[in-house]
């Protein structure tokens, strides 16, 4: 899996969620009250960094995918770099 670097306020941001879904995962592991965090705070992310939704999901997945909640996280295509 390749994930591309994270920058500035992605990082600071990315860092926050991990510690929120991380707390998450811990009180309920994969129950459906997990999923539900995890999809309210993909969704913040996602309405903060628009331009970079697919990035940031991808990235939720894949840490997902290291806390055990998925045996596989399933990636999105990033669509190309708008100049």
């Amino acid at each position: 899996m390749h994930l591309s670097p994270v920058h500035g306020r992605h990082r600071q941001s990315l860092r926050q969620a991990g510690e929120r879904l991380r707390a998450h995962y811990a009180r309920h592991h994969r129950s459906a009250a997990f999923w539900d965090a995890y999809q309210q705070i993909q969704n913040e992310l996602a309405d903060e960094f628009p331009d970079h939704r697919a990035e940031l999901c991808n990235r939720m997945a894949a840490f997902a995918q290291r806390l055990g909640a998925v045996e596989e996280a399933q990636l999105l295509d990033e669509p190309p770099h708008r100049n």
